[in-house]
């Protein structure tokens, strides 16, 4: 909610700014704008959310893919809801669509009925409440919340997937909507209040809205200071690298950010240019083997971590945070969900450039210890505790540098001896 008023006032200011510099008359000055719509982003989504609390009667709303979870939260939910959106749904024989809407039947078989918005295909014997009226598929989530003032979500999905379970959430969140999800979840999301007989609330913001405000400040300032103080260092970390092996200084790499979301990670380039030619793996040095795919700058710069600094773009972006989880390639989370951990649960946090794991050595070689530090880290989460872990990062360094370049000067003492 934050986000989407921010955007909205922020279109506002631009324009009456463009209006005051043309010199419209009428016009506030831009001092005054920028106060009032600083203002308007923080004031607003409160007031909104008090409004709705006030409110006695919910508007809810099921959105899932599975016939028999919907049926259930369909029956859980505390209030008759507006409607449900789901993919288009059959019973096991193929003839009775389950829509209080008339559906045209599958012309292709007696068993299922496809998805036609891009979900997943799902059926079963069990259909919901037929007076619950189907509203359309999963792509109209965002026009629903819109046009029926919808309040309330209850997710009814298979599995917590990144493209259709936590999508619905990152929609949600951003319209300030409150999510019930169904108990079959309850691994997946965070949240453990129980709602009816088989609903629980999710916590989609670990942090209230003040403290989510002086982490990003912190952030940018961390980030922005970040680049102009290592703007020599990045300078000379380029040519070295152009000088140590063919190919490109910077290295992209699509990474999934809070609630699954994608976004192209920036590094230095510390491997060969066909590294993953034979597809996806995770570096060996991570494990403490020698990995030849890594470059002999590339060896240092990851030793020493400074193969991360182009990360303060992406945090400068909004994409990722000082502190949090480490952000993963969506084919290992897509893995590592169907292993059976609660991996998605580190998606409710933006990730980050360092962190509980990140700092304990803890690689993707141990994913179970590596989720327990991310889920301590979101119990814990403060500002001190974010302060605490950038100090004890830079320590550790620190720590990693200077051997090596004691190593280094040594080596050149002896040549010039010789």
């Amino acid at each position: 909610m934050l986000r989407q008023t921010g955007r909205q006032v922020g279109l506002a200011c631009l324009v009456l700014i463009g209006l005051a510099v043309v010199g419209v008359p009428g016009v506030p000055p831009v001092a005054t704008i920028l106060v009032a719509g600083g203002f308007l982003v923080f004031v607003l989504p409160g007031w909104y959310r008090l409004c709705r609390r006030r409110t006695r009667s919910r508007r809810v709303l099921v959105v899932g893919d599975e016939p028999r979870l919907l049926e259930s939260v369909l029956r859980s939910v505390p209030t008759t809801p507006v409607g449900f959106l789901s993919p288009v749904l059959s019973d096991h024989s193929g003839d009775t669509p389950l829509s209080a809407q008339s559906e045209p039947p599958s012309p292709a078989d007696d068993e299922s009925v496809v998805a036609t918005d891009g979900g997943r295909s799902a059926f079963g014997r069990q259909a919901p409440d037929r007076r619950i009226e189907r509203l359309g598929g999963l792509a109209q989530l965002e026009r629903v919340l819109r046009t029926r003032d919808v309040d309330t979500v209850a997710l009814a999905f298979s599995t917590a997937d990144r493209e259709t379970c936590f999508s619905a959430l990152r929609t949600c969140r951003d319209h300030g909507v409150e999510v019930l999800a169904h108990e079959s979840l309850s691994t997946r999301v965070r949240g453990d209040e129980r709602v009816g007989d088989s609903l629980i609330r999710v916590d989609l913001e670990p942090w209230p809205w003040y403290s989510r405000a002086i982490k990003r400040a912190f952030d940018v300032v961390f980030a922005a200071v970040g680049l102009v103080v290592l703007a020599p260092l990045l300078l000379g970390i380029a040519v070295a690298i152009k000088l140590d092996s063919p190919g490109p200084v910077l290295y992209r790499q699509t990474r999934t950010s809070v609630f699954g979301e994608p976004f192209t990670l920036v590094k230095f380039r510390s491997m060969v240019t066909d590294a993953e030619a034979d597809g996806i793996q995770l570096s060996r040095e991570d494990a403490g083997e020698v990995d030849p795919r890594v470059t002999d700058i590339g060896h240092w710069l990851r030793k020493t971590h400074l193969d991360e600094i182009p990360q303060l773009l992406s945090i400068l972006s909004g994409a990722m945070s000082v502190v949090g989880p480490r952000p993963e390639r969506p084919a290992i989370d897509r893995e590592l969900t169907a292993d059976g951990l609660e991996w998605p649960k580190r998606w409710f946090v933006k990730p980050g450039l360092t962190g509980l794991a990140q700092i304990n050595d803890v690689t993707g070689f141990e994913p179970e210890t590596k989720l327990a530090y991310d889920l301590e880290y979101v119990r814990r989460r403060s500002l001190w505790f974010d302060i605490k872990l950038v100090c004890r990062q830079l320590w550790l360094v620190v720590a990693d540098v200077t051997p090596l370049a004691l190593q280094r000067r040594g080596t050149d003492e002896d040549s010039e001896h010789r």
